[in-house]
């Protein structure tokens, strides 16, 4: 998926490791697995929940996209029990916290821009295909929307959980 040229101007300078390219896809890909090691198919699915509702990541093109990470030195693979499992290799963890630290300090004020952008044009498309606002829904409609918002909100607070005992884990180094 190629970004926008107005992001390219968002966001910076492009990712390069050893004049090779990394593209945003892959950088997350490389973060996840850098959190644990996981085969092919385990990033598939964390990168689809993850953009859930917003893009699919294909098998077709992940696989490729691990493949040059691998190639370039920033993956390694261990096979276990008959599985490919991708480990971030030593030069890969520098590279990604060299790359972190490197984020212009704007990045989460894009971040935040980026969300609202994101909400506008979610509302918008509901808007276009007969959005009907949540105190207009039927009680049942209600609920199913409340439980989603609820497993939504659940699943950014593991998140959250996730970076606290990684800094709280920093912080004891």
């Amino acid at each position: 998926m190629a970004l926008p040229g107005w992001s390219k101007r968002m966001f910076g300078k492009i990712m390069m490791y050893n004049g090779n390219r990394i593209s945003p896809s892959q950088m997350t890909m490389l973060v996840l697995i850098m959190h644990r090691p996981m085969y092919g198919y385990e990033v598939v699915k964390e990168l689809r929940e993850r953009y859930d509702g917003i893009w699919v990541p294909q098998t077709g093109a992940v696989y490729p996209a691990l493949r040059k990470l691998q190639d370039h030195g920033l993956l390694t693979v261990e096979n276990v029990d008959g599985k490919d499992y991708y480990h971030v290799s030593d030069e890969g963890i520098q590279w990604i916290k060299q790359e972190l630290m490197e984020l212009p300090s704007g990045a989460i004020f894009m971040m935040r821009t980026l969300e609202v952008l994101g909400e506008v044009a979610i509302r918008r498309s509901a808007t276009d295909e007969g959005f009907v606002p949540m105190d207009m829904q039927s009680p049942d409609d209600q609920l199913k929307h409340m439980y989603h918002l609820r497993e939504m909100m659940q699943k950014n607070l593991r998140i959250l959980d996730v970076h606290i005992a990684e800094l709280e884990k920093e912080g004891q180094k």
